[in-house]
């Protein structure tokens, strides 16, 4: 594996591992959900993702477990160039429901997160039929 291949993925991790501390002390301090989660998970963003349109506060639950807690339970974990500018990092966890994947792409020489994909299943229908289904999230 490439040592670039080798920092995106650490550079999920990183991303997953502090946006579950911050939805965690969300949980835990209503003060500090109200107040200051909203500032902190900006910044987080900016350092991490692109696009505010890929961005969601709304969507979180602050609840347990945090929305990426999964990607601790992984032992296997794939990688895989879409385009020269876009790679999909996948974290498979079993059961297979609650693996995780993310789509990165290259600006300026910055590999950053745009969104966050959930497993749903294996198609039944149409002409993709036994394709894995994933259900695409703001991060």
């Amino acid at each position: 594996m490439e040592q670039e291949e080798k920092q995106i993925i650490e550079l999920c991790k990183q991303f997953a591992e502090k946006a579950d501390e911050l939805e965690t002390k969300a949980f835990n301090d209503k003060v500090y959900q109200e107040n200051e989660f909203n500032k902190d998970f900006n910044k987080l963003f900016n350092e991490y993702c692109y696009g505010k349109q890929n961005r969601t506060i709304s969507g979180l639950n602050f609840g347990q477990p945090p929305r990426y807690s999964t990607l601790k339970e992984s032992n296997n974990h794939k990688i895989e160039q879409l385009t020269k500018t876009r790679y999909q990092v996948s974290f498979d966890v079993k059961p297979k429901w609650k693996s995780i994947r993310f789509i990165l792409d290259k600006r300026n020489g910055n590999w950053k997160l745009i969104r966050f994909e959930t497993y749903v299943g294996i198609s039944r229908h149409s002409k993709n039929i036994g394709e894995e289904l994933w259900r695409k999230h703001k991060l």
